[in-house]
């Protein structure tokens, strides 16, 4: 047995894979992972991004909340402490030196911009700017504390209120203090260069934080891909070599560091190429067996007589075998002796298979050969016989046997001379009389040992008498129920047939048969020999 078998007459033409499109499986899950890690980072840092921001934020908010309530006590505190000390001066109309309190607060406080003074009448009576035009109204103002955000020389500020009682009967004056918001804006703007700056650097971070551990992700999964794609490729080029006949294409090493499933996919190749090597060798010996039995059939065939009838005066011959197998171990034979008598025989090789064939095959050949051994008046049935089991017995050795039944019958005057050795008793139809008989004959199976002895037994055949050997094939066929069909059901397939020749008699046994079995499949050969005995009345 050969480890490799040609391509173009087994394998078949071998699959184009060059022409399989697509990204290798290591580029798959160098790209799936990184692509996953890049999304993953990019969350990461999208969260990191805005939770650094809500914290700036807040803390932003909290902080100019913060410096907003301290400017607002500030104001508050100056303008009620101003207001508690200007009551004299403002009762005594001494305004000048309310204008140099003033501008005195302005100058020792960078974040106060600007302080006025109105009297009960809403006049303006003392302010720190000296382009102001002191006497002029206070227009809408309420005299009440108050706070509120104006924009004062082209920036916005803090404007407090605080009333002023001064003992007027016309009511109360009012001090008003503008705060400015220049130092609240830049500590804002620092606070908000801080958040930037910082996120900025937290943006950095993740990124070459993310970036490290997508180009350490990249090199493990390639490191990984490898590892699980190399074996899937020497298992590829196997495969391919197995396609290509190569039946000794095997996975070697274990593949270490590759996973169960990888190294359990190369156990199952070597195991699947073993199988197939074994599968392949029995289709070799199988294709072989079936050329053997091919053969064997062809010479059964030629040895066999046909389907045709075989007409010698008065006795019609007709006869088949129906195998069970490619080849059978039955066989039937008839030949004239002389211008007179006419040999027929059958047979039933135990088992089936080849070597039941070429048995069936030799006994065949072997019946013929014992007609030829001694002049025609000197063969019987008896002779026949016990020739045919010597030839058997040297043959097969003693490991085959076969049930036989011979006859050699006289056309002209009916005469039988029959013999047989564990074959069924012949079946006797008269046309006639419609009598059932038959033709026991008692000896051993043929082939067990050249001593065998055989006996042979004569009768007289009627006009109208058919007679028919079988092989057990016919009595032992089974209906779906398993009933054996018997030689009750013979007899009456006989007798419902009689009217027919040899030949047609045959058929209709054998659809008979068939109808009874009702489509099970056939156990055993069939083997059916009809003699119709015609003389002219």
């Amino acid at each position: 047995m050969t480890g490799t078998i040609v391509a173009p007459l087994e394998a078949g033409e071998l699959p184009d894979v060059a022409s399989i499109r697509g990204m290798r499986l290591d580029q798959l899950l160098l790209i799936t992972t990184a692509a996953l890690m890049v999304v993953v980072v990019a969350l990461l840092a999208a969260m990191s991004f805005y939770s650094y921001k809500s914290q700036f934020e807040e803390t932003t908010g909290h902080f100019h909340d913060r410096l907003e309530s301290q400017s607002r006590e500030l104001g508050q505190t100056v303008s009620h402490t101003l207001a508690l000390t200007s009551t004299t001066s403002l009762r005594d109309n001494n305004y000048g030196f309310l204008t140099e309190v003033a501008r005195s607060i302005v100058a020792d406080n960078k974040n106060i911009l600007r302080v006025q003074m109105f009297d009960a009448e809403q006049q303006l009576v003392a302010d720190s700017d000296k382009d102001a035009k002191l006497g002029s109204s206070a227009g809408t103002r309420k005299v009440e504390r108050g706070l509120a955000t104006v924009v004062y020389q082209g920036q916005p500020v803090f404007e407090f209120q605080e009333p002023l009682d001064y003992g007027s009967t016309a009511g109360k004056g009012l001090i008003v203090i503008s705060y400015s918001q220049e130092e609240l804006q830049k500590q804002s703007q620092e606070l908000e260069e801080a958040k930037v700056n910082a996120l900025f650097a937290t943006t950095v971070r993740t990124v070459a934080l993310g970036g490290g551990s997508v180009l350490l992700a990249a090199v493990l999964a390639l490191a990984l891909s490898r590892g699980i794609t190399r074996p899937l490729g020497m298992l590829t080029r196997r495969v391919m070599q197995l396609a290509a006949g190569d039946l000794n294409a095997r996975s070697t090493g274990q593949a270490s560091g590759t996973g169960r499933e990888v190294r359990t996919l190369g156990v199952v190749f070597n195991h699947m190429a073993e199988r197939i090597k074994v599968l392949l060798e029995d289709v070799r010996v199988k294709a072989q067996l079936e050329r053997e039995m091919s053969l064997a059939r062809t010479v059964q065939e030629t040895l066999s007589p046909g389907r045709e009838a075989l007409q010698v005066g008065p006795l019609r011959i007709a006869g088949v075998v129906v195998t069970a197998d490619a080849c059978g171990g039955d066989w039937w034979f008839r030949a004239p002796l002389d211008e007179q008598r006419v040999a027929i025989g059958i047979g039933d090789v135990t088992g089936h298979g080849l070597s039941t064939a070429l048995v069936a095959t030799s006994a065949t050949s072997g019946f013929a050969s014992a007609m030829t051994m001694r002049e025609p008046d000197q063969l019987n049935s008896q002779v026949l016989i016990s020739a045919l089991n010597i030839t058997l017995a040297h043959l097969g050795r003693g490991e085959y046997q076969m049930s036989s039944a011979l006859a050699v019958i006289d056309t002209q005057t009916g005469f039988i001379d029959y013999a047989a050795g564990g074959h069924p008793a012949a079946s006797v139809f008269n046309r006639m009389s419609g009598q059932v008989a038959s033709l026991p004959a008692r000896g051993p199976l043929l082939g067990a040992s050249v001593a065998s002895q055989y006996s042979s037994r004569q009768a007289q055949l009627r006009p109208g008498d058919i007679v028919v050997w079988y092989s057990d094939g016919l009595t032992e066929a089974r209906d779906g129920a398993g009933k054996l069909y018997g030689t009750q059901r013979l007899n009456a397939a006989m007798q419902a047939n009689a009217q027919l020749s040899a030949e047609g008699l045959r058929d209709a046994i054998m659809a008979d048969v068939r109808s009874f079995s009702a489509g099970q499949p056939q156990r055993d050969d069939i083997t059916i020999v009809v003699a119709e005995f015609s003389p002219a009345s």
